[in-house]
C-alpha cells in the first residue's frame, strides 16, 4: 500500500510558511539564550551586593524613575504582580526603598529609594553596565541599532 504523504504534491506555500516558522523560531532561541546568558551573569555579578534578580529590577527602575507606584513599577519591571508585594516588602525591610501615601491617590502608595538604595542602585547599575558593554562589544554601532530596531519591530 503506497504511503499518502508520499504521493502528495507538497505546496510551494506550505514550504515558504514552514521555512519562515524554522527560521523565526531559530531567532526566537537565539534571544531566548542571549537574555538568559545576560541574567546569568547579571545575578552573578549583583551577588556580592546581595541582591536578587527582582529586587535588582526593581532599583533600576527607581532609579530611572525615582518615584513609582507599586502598580507602575510591575508594569515596567519584571517582576509579576503576584511576586510584587513580597519584594517590596523585603526591600523595604532592607531598607532600600520606602513607601509612602501618594497626594493623588489615596489607595495607591508611592515607592522611591532611599539614600542606602539610591548608593545599592548606583552599585549595581554599574555592574549591569558592564555586563551590557561586555555583551554589546563584538557589535558594531550599526549592528546595535539594527538590533535595537529589530526588537522593537518584534515587541
Amino acid at each position: 500500500m503506497p504511503n499518502a504523504d508520499k504521493n502528495r504534491v507538497s505546496d510551494p506555500q506550505d514550504e515558504r510558511a514552514e521555512s519562515a516558522h524554522v527560521r523565526g523560531l531559530s531567532a526566537w532561541l537565539a534571544v531566548v539564550r542571549t537574555y538568559q546568558k545576560c541574567s546569568d551573569v547579571l545575578i552573578e555579578g549583583i551577588k556580592p551586593l546581595g541582591i536578587k534578580l527582582a529586587q535588582h529590577d526593581v532599583l533600576m527602575n527607581l532609579l530611572m524613575t525615582p518615584q513609582q507606584t507599586q502598580q507602575q513599577l510591575a508594569a515596567n519591571s519584571f517582576v509579576t504582580k503576584s511576586h510584587m508585594s513580597s519584594v517590596l516588602t523585603e526591600m523595604a525591610d532592607l531598607g532600600w526603598i520606602e513607601r509612602t501615601d501618594s497626594v493623588t491617590d489615596k489607595r495607591s502608595k508611592v515607592i522611591r529609594l532611599t539614600s542606602a538604595g539610591y548608593r545599592l542602585a548606583q552599585r549595581a547599575h554599574a555592574i549591569q553596565a558592564g555586563v551590557v558593554n561586555a555583551m554589546m562589544a563584538p557589535l558594531s554601532d550599526k549592528q546595535i541599532n539594527d538590533l535595537e530596531k529589530i526588537s522593537r519591530n518584534a515587541v
